[in-house]
């Protein structure tokens, strides 16, 4: 649910190490360029585009078009809870149980469509401006645009309250324990994945009067516009919804019922997501065959373990045909293992029902996997910059409940989440990617902001996550943690596009990440991460078909979010050196022979 670019004088390595103390701790960085070599894919360097809240560094605020620019970004989401409701006919959307369940303009004012008509009936913006306004920054940025679809099965018809009021007590349009009353149903409409061919061709100028929208339609309009998937200008990727999990669950006292109650009146279901998704997926391979598909946007672990796992502090509790799919092969994959992907056993049955679809319609439904995360344990500055840790290291166990002992998840093991969502792909539908379309780990305000993001991005390429969009106010240190990669020196300098080898020797302590450009070989890029509140020494040997003799550094530390050139090294040995790392720094390495 934002350096400079002035090198300092190179500096002999004696002198550089001088000042080290002799207590300071250290950390071995072993790089090897001739193995585990494989491309990152760019896309990993994503951000999404505020359809849920204001006050988030956009197109026109808080630094706007120049702001976002200087991120270098690859890739955008336009998604959240609210696109779950957009209603790309006339630009309304309903906020759910994020703000009042009130029907209203936020999608398309914050997509920068501007304020709506009120004069025009039921047409307050034309047909998709919210739409046309995200992929025209995209293509102005020249981003990847991922799109979000609806699936869940209602639409609002008109705007309720352009300004709901900001308390919510009292407020109770929309809201009904069954749903929308009699009154409130005249102000939704049904979605249809698919026009009767007996109501006519496709229109871009779809009817408002109906009682339905119709998905191909909005699909024929942006294909109309920009072209199919194939073309420079075209959209190429589609998300099935949004965290369904959350739609409609159990709830007591101590748990809402969800982010879409009244949209979404029935209790969730494993057999309603998979088939929504799969009737979707189809559509939006028979308007574009190339165009990728993102499913099911899970919002986090619990989703990924059960689809909603709701915990109530003494037990979770699941949909109700929960039972037919906690099964084997789901479970363990029938070898008895539960652990053997912590328990995420409504990933594989998403993915299992995904290819068995796929098989019956002799094409590919899903091409990527996507998940939300927002760790549980990085609450404070300490637990941040560890937090990472669980995408992907056995050997960290998260101070959170879901890997607390008798809680029935992981019992006391380390998460690994990118790493067991990985073999679950390999296991129930192979080479289907994996994406991460919301993550936020904090700290924007914070030197562990920079650390915890940096080290996201570099797991993210050395795991072969395909694409990921930061959720959040990309500001502060956090903007910081995407510019070590994407602008280290001012000039939209970049690491590079092939990882390979690189490992710390303490991953508590700190984290290293290695590429190569194919198009300059001969140069080795390095950001190595120092998690710890003092200083560190980072003791660097690198395997190399040939030797380094110097290196530029960049960095960020301390509190200035500016990244700034750092003491650089003119006489590298052998293919080692030591430096030492300020305390919670993140260090970019650009060394040449």
């Amino acid at each position: 649910m934002r350096p400079n670019d002035v090198m300092k004088v190179l500096m002999p390595l004696g002198l550089l190490l001088g000042g080290v103390s002799a207590h300071a701790q250290s950390t071995s960085f072993t790089i090897n360029t001739s193995l585990e070599r494989k491309a990152i894919s760019p896309l990993i360097y994503g951000y999404n585009a505020y359809a849920d809240g204001t006050n988030r560094a956009g197109w026109e605020n808080q630094g706007g078009q120049a702001s976002l620019q200087s991120l270098n970004l690859a890739s955008r989401r336009l998604g959240g809870n609210s696109m779950t409701s957009y209603n790309w006919e006339n630009g309304v959307s309903n906020s759910g149980e994020d703000w009042c369940n009130s029907s209203n303009a936020a999608v398309s004012a914050v997509a920068g469509a501007g304020n709506p008509s009120t004069a025009a009936g039921l047409a307050y913006y034309a047909p998709g401006a919210a739409l046309v306004s995200f992929h025209d920054q995209s293509l102005s940025l020249n981003t990847y645009s991922l799109l979000q679809l609806p699936v869940a099965g209602k639409l609002p018809k008109d705007i309720v309250n352009l300004y709901p009021p900001s308390s919510c007590q009292g407020y109770d349009l929309w809201q009904s324990s069954a749903g929308p009353s009699n009154i409130d149903t005249a102000r939704w409409l049904t979605i249809v994945n698919d026009k009767p061919a007996s109501l006519g061709s496709l229109s871009t100028a779809p009817t408002l009067s109906d009682d339905f929208v119709y998905l191909d339609e909005e699909l024929n309009f942006l294909i109309q516009k920009y072209g199919n998937s194939q073309t420079a200008s075209g959209i190429k990727g589609y998300e099935l919804d949004n965290e369904p999990d959350l739609w409609h669950h159990w709830a007591d006292a101590n748990n809402g019922s969800g982010t879409h109650p009244n949209l979404y009146p029935a209790f969730t279901t494993v057999a309603d997501v998979v088939q929504k998704n799969i009737a979707l997926a189809s559509t939006i391979k028979r308007m574009d065959s190339s165009a990728q598909t993102y499913g099911p946007a899970i919002s986090g672990y619990l989703g990924l373990f059960s689809l909603w796992a709701v915990w109530d502090g003494t037990q979770s509790h699941q949909p109700a045909d929960w039972s037919s799919y906690n099964v084997e092969p789901f479970v363990s994959n029938s070898t008895g293992d539960r652990y053997r992907y912590n328990g995420m056993t409504m990933a594989n049955t998403y993915l299992s029902a995904m290819k068995n679809a796929s098989q019956q319609a002799n094409k590919r439904l899903l091409d990527v996997f996507s998940f939300h995360y927002y760790p549980q344990a990085s609450y404070n500055s300490i637990d941040r910059v560890q937090a990472t840790r669980s995408l992907w290291d056995a050997s960290y166990v998260e101070p959170s409940w879901i890997t607390q002992t008798g809680n029935g998840f992981t019992d006391g093991r380390g998460l690994q989440i990118v790493t067991k969502l990985k073999q679950a792909i390999n296991d129930f539908y192979p080479d289907t990617k994996l994406a991460i379309t919301e993550y936020n780990f904090g700290g924007k305000d914070d030197v562990s902001g920079a650390i915890a993001q940096a080290d996201a991005l570099g797991i993210f390429g050395k795991q072969g996550v395909y694409l990921a969009t930061y959720f959040g106010d990309a500001e502060g240190f956090v903007a910081s943690g995407f510019k070590i990669f994407r602008n280290y020196d001012g000039r939209m300098s970049s690491f590079p596009e092939i990882s390979v080898q690189a490992l710390a020797s303490n991953n508590a302590n700190g984290a290293v990440y290695a590429a190569v450009s194919a198009a300059d070989p001969s140069t080795l890029h390095i950001i190595a991460i120092n998690r710890l509140t003092t200083a560190m020494t980072g003791n660097f040997q690198i395997t190399n078909p040939v030797n380094f003799k110097t290196a530029q550094v960049w960095g960020v530390s301390g509190t200035t979010t500016a990244i700034t050139a750092q003491t650089g090294l003119s006489n590298i040995k052998s293919n080692k050196f030591s430096y030492r790392m300020p305390a919670s720094s993140v260090l970019h390495f650009v060394l040449k022979p």
